[in-house]
């Protein structure tokens, strides 16, 4: 009985739990682009639990790349890509997967070519990007500083350069996957909480059962 009473209370705890964590995220879980990076990023921490696009027509490269690990086992890869923006300006941007990185680094090595002459305008499709606005980590800000003195790309020479990160590295199928993981958790106590009081009732039904190998 006390086993479960306590089951019942940690499902109502999870339960409790998760649906503040769903309506806190439920802009992140289950609504659309609420502004384009250009709305968003004068006024950014208002836009923090919300979806963001942009459409990249030029990008300047990758300046940074940061790897998670478990256990020293690497289990994921965000490269910070700078974009050159359609209004002149810089702007910072990251991507965990491989199509994106691949797109980036070809939309790098266009931007280049016309920068050099090679053509007349940047030859590739501009991508639209849907993520989340923040401000960059410290030591991702740095790289991203020494890349705009690499490149002697200076405010004091009128460039806009925005510090506003575009996290794309993270996507809604992403929050959907691991919510419906972790809300599978109170589910699965209920049916150990049913499982083992069926069988605790067959055993109080059955008292022959106490002498049976467990």
């Amino acid at each position: 009985m006390k086993k479960t009473t306590g089951l019942i209370v940690l499902l109502v705890i999870f339960v409790i739990f998760f649906g503040a964590v769903t309506f806190f995220m439920r802009d992140l879980l289950f609504g659309n682009v609420a502004a384009t990076y250009e709305e968003a990023e004068p006024n950014y921490k208002s836009y923090s639990d919300k979806w963001i696009s942009y459409e990249a027509v030029a990008c300047l490269g990758c300046y940074a790349e940061e790897t998670e690990s478990y256990n020293f086992i690497p289990t994921g890869h965000t490269y910070y890509y700078m974009i050159w923006m359609s209004d002149g300006s810089i702007m910072p941007l990251t991507v965990s997967s491989k199509k994106d990185r691949e797109y980036l680094d070809q939309l790098t090595d266009a931007t280049y070519d016309y920068i050099d002459g090679k053509t007349k305008m940047i030859e590739m499709e501009p991508r639209t990007f849907i993520g989340t606005v923040e401000t960059q980590k410290s030591e991702a800000s740095q790289y991203y500083r020494e890349m705009l003195n690499y490149m002697e790309i200076y405010e004091s020479d009128g460039w806009v350069i925005r510090s506003v990160l575009l996290d794309c590295s993270g996507s809604k199928t992403t929050y959907l996957i691991v919510w419906s993981v972790v809300m599978l958790i109170p589910v699965a106590l209920v049916f150990a909480m049913v499982s083992s009081a069926k069988k605790e009732k067959r055993r109080l039904d059955n008292p022959e059962m106490d002498y049976l190998p467990r």
